[in-house]
């Protein structure tokens, strides 16, 4: 099943990205981490697509098992 969006920024913040202030209307996110990698986060209603989260993970620059936690 796939992850709603307030799970995904849930686990982003986990991670160290910080979401940005919002700048006006839009229905977008920006998330950053300290080292600079920067994660856009539609908001959603429902869940994220499989497409959209892995290039969410992507960005992030991590795998499922560590985004999961499941990564020692």
């Amino acid at each position: 099943m796939p992850p709603k969006t307030s799970e995904v920024a849930r686990k982003l913040e986990r991670l160290g990205f910080k979401p940005l202030p919002r700048r006006g209307k839009g229905g977008r996110r920006v998330h950053v981490h300290p080292d600079g990698r920067k994660v856009v986060l539609p908001m959603l209603s429902g869940e994220v697509p499989w497409s959209l989260f892995k290039a969410i993970l992507k960005q992030a620059g991590v795998t499922e098992e560590s985004f999961a936690g499941r990564e020692p």
